[in-house]
């Protein structure tokens, strides 16, 4: 008897000891949410961030804290949070448009894994992440392509892409994706601009765009961005992660495409103003 009163007291500490537990990881939660919401705050009262810029700013600084991803896609994804899923299509961020359902949770689901595909390469000494990394990356890209039907028009890129190679230096990966970006904006106020008004102001038909920048060094993703409807302006440093913190693997992975979605919702935007490449497929055969 008495033993088994005390089973029963060691039962009741235990589940007071793991709803206590809960309580400190809501209240852990909680804290953090409000330090993101502050740091959002200011960036939004700076004044000097693109619209675009501060919306995914917030959307990566928001990760795993708000409904991203359609209810639909919750058998597929079982092991992401149920706070991620919504039947709300103006929450959706992450979606496929013309590429079928399938498609889109198979693309995302390379990304989620990329973590810990790089730290099991990294057990290997001598092997690059980098490689790893930008392959996964400019698959995610072709993949938004197809899904935003433009892979077959004509555009003025707005995602710049560098990995750095053996040797490169940080500052010789900063210039090469610095000089990409500007000279993208430059193209596009280029190719926007209508006539210069009285006063010598260019005028565009519309507001050039932000661009967006992805560098690779090993196993470090950095983000950037540059407003290109401003001459005067320089590359920005929005972000960074280690596809090697264990705990951030599934939100790197999502923070991929956070970046990657924001520049295909643009050019979908634009695609009906695109002309269509007609140029032919190249031929291995030829």
């Amino acid at each position: 008897m008495e033993a088994a009163e005390e089973e029963i007291k060691e039962e009741e500490v235990d589940e007071e000891a793991a709803a206590e537990a809960k309580v400190q990881e809501y209240l852990a939660r909680q804290a953090e949410l409000a330090l993101i919401r502050e740091e959002v705050e200011k960036v939004k009262a700076a004044g000097d961030w693109h619209a675009d810029e501060v919306y995914l700013f917030e959307r990566l600084s928001m990760r795993s804290y708000e409904e991203v991803i359609s209810s639909e896609w919750r058998i597929d994804l079982p092991t992401l949070p149920e706070g991620l899923f919504t039947t709300d299509p103006e929450k959706i961020f992450i979606k496929n448009n013309c590429n079928s359902s399938y498609s889109g949770v198979k693309a995302l689901q390379r990304l989620l894994v990329l973590g810990y595909r790089v730290r099991d390469l990294l057990c290997n000494p001598g092997r690059r992440p980098e490689i790893l990394i930008t392959r996964e990356v400019k698959s995610y890209i072709k993949w938004a392509e197809r899904d935003g039907d433009y892979v077959k028009r004509r555009f003025i890129p707005v995602l710049t892409f560098v990995s750095a190679k053996p040797g490169q230096t940080t500052d010789s990966l900063s210039n090469s994706i610095t000089n990409e970006m500007m000279f993208l904006a430059q193209k596009h106020r280029e190719n926007l601009a209508n006539s210069q008004g009285q006063t010598g102001a260019v005028k565009y038909r519309r507001r050039p765009p932000l661009l967006y920048g992805i560098i690779v060094a090993q196993s470090i993703v950095i983000f950037v961005t540059l407003d290109s409807a401003n001459p005067e302006a320089k590359v920005r440093h929005l972000t960074h992660f280690d596809f090697t913190d264990k705990r951030m693997v599934v939100w790197n992975g999502f923070a991929i495409a956070y970046i990657i979605t924001m520049a295909k919702d643009y050019i979908i935007s634009i695609r009906d103003d695109l002309e269509i490449d007609d140029t032919p497929d190249s031929d291995p055969d030829a």
